[in-house]
């Protein structure tokens, strides 16, 4: 966003546009025109210039991060703004375009941008009506925040009732009161039985329904099954704490008009009710509707993530979107605490709504699955087989699946369709390209032979570098950035990554959804904790040599203190076995990683298999119940009922004993 004022006498242009190449097409040819030029990224930022800036004229995109351009336009209406507002947007339909009209935009100007078009819509209104000043519409209040009147709507809300459907007391109190201020009246009800039957009674009283989507009895889902099957007219909509790519996918499928995380409900549900109420009233499919593709354009964002609760500084993702692109998935997940992470790069082939749904429902497989079947090749393989039993035949899967042993150094790679991946090792003040992989192959979807897909195992040593990339980036121009410009890989992981695509961008433009995945491997002594480590991959026999060290370690150590180690060694006997047995299901080869963790006044033994882990609540059963001295069958619950402190994450269990 450019700092430079705008003068009252002289023409200007606001573009509000989030792809970086748009932005500066637009702004090289509105220079030509000898008109002053400010840029802003979102909704968010083009509302706080218009507070303070004159403008001439607006360029407004539609399918933005956010608040997207339709409620970026009726906002700044709202505002007592009269600048001429021009979409440029790829979404051209005659239903778009009404839409946009409607809302408050003057023109329409189509992508791709026609220079010739543009250059004689700038002339026009550069030559019209005066912009307006800072200061038109309704006063600051004292927190400088713009006050909406519910009387300036574009669509009076005030003859509908709304019913509410969420059990949190204090939450349901600020969402009626939220929604009271645009409806006539909201009742509210604690779940979804009460819900069926409020409505049952009084079945001409509501028109909306609002439901978290979790509620006791008869969920939000169940609810919205039953209304959309016997009361289609009802406007209903979801949201939930979380973004759930499979709950929400279920969600649409089932007809909702709109699904949203908690977080953004005071933000974004009255945009998403008057879309709903201006949809009814037009013709033409849902999946063709621009307010449910800014939607799924907002959940797309939710699909490129950091899956780990915790940033390990070894991996990022950095992604460029283009609004009329979309179907991509990328995530990371850590499987246990001793280094061993899963990353997962999709594409679904297609660039419209329903590819957004088909991405949204493979990252449900792949949540679902991916902690118990961490062997990247038959993760595809069962992705591919779902894909050829659904109705999806035209939305094929470009994906690659890596596991990384970070503590042995390893990467497994599978792939179908993806590019293959680049390892990139700094020396003697360049980037040298060690390993250029083999990519392209056949997507999933598209062969039944699943011995196809292209998969590898290597060493990655400690100081390298590995991208894993999207064909939205050429190959050629990854190399050529990587080894032509030495200080490329100088900063964070997530400085690298969005260096990378930011200079791709600047050099060559932009024709897909862009993303790029970063992973460094680690040196040794990141590795090492403030204990001591152990690892074996024989079963049983590895399973009397780990306890034969801990025993020892633990002896050198003075620990425990004041207490039995006997009844110490039959928890970490317990723990060792579950990885073996449950964890690792006896899979020959498989690794089993111990580390001995001291404290000034206890000790933890952290054991880590390759296993999906464990629901303590649910696996464990009452101490009273358990002889801790019996032999065999005691499991977590004798870890629980001797050890002070049990925890799971993922396939890592942690045993801890406080001193005495």
């Amino acid at each position: 966003m450019s700092d430079r004022s705008i003068a009252f006498n002289q023409p200007s242009a606001l573009i509000v546009e989030d792809n970086p190449f748009n932005r500066e097409l637009l702004k090289r040819v509105l220079n030509a025109q000898n008109l002053q030029v400010m840029e802003a990224k979102n909704g968010k930022e083009a509302l706080s210039m218009i507070r303070v800036h004159p403008f001439t004229m607006i360029f407004m995109d539609l399918l933005m991060p956010g608040m997207d351009g339709y409620e970026t336009i009726e906002r700044i209406r709202r505002m007592g703004v009269q600048t001429p507002i021009i979409i440029v947007s790829s979404m051209s339909s005659k239903e778009d375009r009404r839409r946009c009209l409607d809302v408050g935009g003057d023109e329409f100007l189509p992508k791709p941008i026609d220079a010739r078009l543009l250059r004689d819509i700038a002339e026009r209104y550069a030559a019209g009506r005066p912009a307006d000043k800072p200061g038109d519409g309704p006063p600051l209040p004292a927190n400088g925040e713009k006050e909406y009147p519910v009387e300036k709507q574009s669509l009076s809300l005030s003859s509908f009732s709304a019913l509410l459907v969420e059990e949190d007391r204090e939450r349901a109190l600020r969402y009626k009161r939220f929604l009271e201020a645009r409806f006539m009246e909201v009742a509210h009800v604690a779940n979804g039985d009460q819900a069926i039957a409020i409505f049952e009674k009084n079945r001409h009283r509501f028109r909306i329904i609002v439901s978290n989507i979790f509620t006791t009895g008869i969920d939000g889902l169940g609810v919205l099954a039953r209304f959309k099957r016997e009361y289609p007219d009802v406007f209903f909509f979801i949201y939930a704490d979380e973004y759930d790519a499979d709950a929400f996918q279920l969600a649409v499928q089932l007809g909702a008009d709109g699904v949203l995380t908690a977080d953004r409900f005071e933000e974004a549900i009255e945009g998403m009710i008057e879309s709903a109420i201006f949809q009814a009233g037009q013709r033409g499919s849902r999946l063709q509707s621009a307010s449910t593709a800014t939607q799924v354009r907002q959940a797309q964002a939710h699909l490129i993530r950091q899956g780990c609760s915790s940033n390990c500084g070894l991996m990022n993702i950095a992604y460029s979107p283009l609004s009329d692109a979309g179907g991509d998935i990328a995530c990371c997940r850590r499987f246990n605490l001793a280094g061993r992470c899963g990353v997962f790069l999709g594409d679904v082939a297609g660039h419209n709504v329903l590819s957004s749904y088909v991405s949204a429902f493979y990252m449900g497989i792949l949540t679902a699955n991916w902690g118990a079947n961490q062997r990247p090749r038959e993760l595809l393989k069962m992705i591919n087989s779902e894909l050829n039993r659904s109705d999806y035949d035209q939305y094929h899967l470009c994906a690659s699946a890596l596991l990384w042993d970070q503590r042995r150094g390893t990467l497994r790679i599978a792939s179908a369709g993806n590019p293959g991946p680049l390892v990139v090792r700094p020396q003697n003040g360049e980037n040298r390209i060690i390993r250029d992989m083999e990519g392209g192959g056949m997507c999933l979807g598209l062969l039944d032979d699943e011995d196809l897909f292209l998969s590898d195992l290597f060493s990655f040593d400690p100081g390298d570098y590995l991208f894993i990339f999207s064909d939205g980036m050429e190959r050629s121009r990854l190399i050529e950035l990587l080894t032509s410009d030495s200080d490329i890989l100088r900063g964070t992981l997530g400085e690298i990554g969005q260096r990378i695509v930011d200079r791709t961008i600047e050099r060559w433009g932009q024709e897909d959804d862009m993303i790029l995945i970063t992973l460094k491997a680690p040196y040794p002594d990141l590795l090492v904790e403030n204990g001591r480590h152990f690892s074996f991959s024989d079963g049983y026999k590895g399973v009397d040599r780990a306890c034969g060290w801990v025993r020892q370690t633990l002896e050198e150590k003075g620990r425990p203190v004041d207490r039995d180690l006997y009844l110490v060694m039959i928890a970490v006997r317990e723990a060792l076995i579950n990885a073996v047995c449950h964890g690792n299901r006896m899979v020959p080869g498989a690794y089993v990683d111990l580390a001995l963790l001291f404290e000034a006044d206890r000790f933890c033994i952290r054991v880590s298999d390759g296993g999906p882990g464990v629901d303590l609540p649910r696996d464990l059963v009452r101490i009273e119940e358990i002889d801790v001295l019996q032999t065999g069958g005691r499991g977590i619950s004798a870890m629980r009922s001797i050890a002070d402190e049990t925890t799971v994450e993922g396939g890592t269990l942690t045993i801890c004993f406080n001193d005495r």
